[in-house]
């Protein structure tokens, strides 16, 4: 499918045999990712719509081996080249931070929603693979309030030979992998970490690049969180940054990282019963 195809999909468009579109939500590098009615399962699903049946099935096999509540659920692959997931309805976590007044989150929201996309890191590390663009335009926060990490299309196998180009979205890759390094699951740790510290602050902790300065993350430390958001306690500052150090060994794992931020939830409910620590049942 070519460029030039994906961009005349349009509501009440056939895609394939089976489908026909009830909207399109965004265009991204010639791949549309759309709504879509399955007429022999009647029932809306979400559709990527791929330039090429092998970029679809790539995807196809990492979101078929996952299973996971934080993560959106695989439904299936069509021709000519349509990624088939559930429908999700909700704002983008992108949407609930810049939407309100003070463009950003509460500390307890935000850690919750970091405990959820960490999960789901968690789970994907466990089925031998790397997310590589954990940003808040790919979590959807579902009816209900659960965060879903999607779009896998930067996704890569654990330990599998990189690419020639750097992958992700500029301002939240790994410093590793901006400099053609081998990367490890610290990498989607420094792009949660990016992604909590936007939640925090409604910033992001380095400069933007631009054509002399790639990657800022590379070279230049983050902004410290408390000269943006005062009220944020040091250790739990200190704990973020960690996410953001340059070198992935100094990042902390998910599984001390996810209980260590939980230990910072003030208001409302925690995220496990009380006197409960999953960190403590793995020793």
């Amino acid at each position: 499918m070519t460029n030039q195809s994906t961009q005349r999909l349009k509501v009440g468009s056939k895609v394939g045999e089976q489908l026909t579109i009830l909207g399109v939500i965004d265009r991204h590098d010639g791949d549309a990712l759309c709504i879509v009615w399955h007429h022999a399962a009647w029932c809306p699903m979400a559709c990527k719509v791929f330039q090429s049946f092998r970029s679809a099935e790539r995807e196809a096999k990492v979101l078929s081996t996952l299973a996971h509540p934080n993560t959106v659920r695989f439904l299936g692959l069509t021709k000519p080249a349509n990624l088939l997931m559930e429908f999700l309805e909700g704002p983008t976590l992108e949407e609930l931070i810049y939407k309100p007044q003070k463009k950003r989150l509460g500390i307890s929201n935000a850690i919750r929603v970091a405990i959820h996309i960490g999960a789901a890191l968690q789970h994907i590390h466990e089925k031998g693979f790397l997310h590589l663009d954990v940003k808040p335009t790919n979590v959807i926060v579902a009816r209900g309030g659960r965060p879903v990490l999607y779009d896998f299309g930067s996704a890569r196998q654990q330990n599998s030979a990189r690419p020639r180009l750097v992958t992700g979205t500029d301002p939240y890759i790994a410093p590793e992998e901006c400099l053609h390094g081998d990367v490890t699951p610290a990498a989607d740790v420094f792009g949660l970490g990016v992604t909590l510290y936007e939640m925090f602050t409604g910033s992001l902790p380095f400069p933007l690049g631009n054509r002399k300065n790639d990657f800022p993350q590379t070279h230049s430390g983050p902004t410290p969180l408390r000269e943006r958001r005062p009220d944020i306690p040091a250790s739990l500052g200190d704990l973020v940054l960690s996410c953001l150090a340059r070198e992935p060994s100094v990042r902390p794992a998910l599984g001390s990282l996810l209980p260590a931020l939980h230990d910072h939830i003030r208001t409302g409910p925690s995220m496990w019963p009380a006197g409960f620590r999953p960190d403590q049942w793995l020793r």
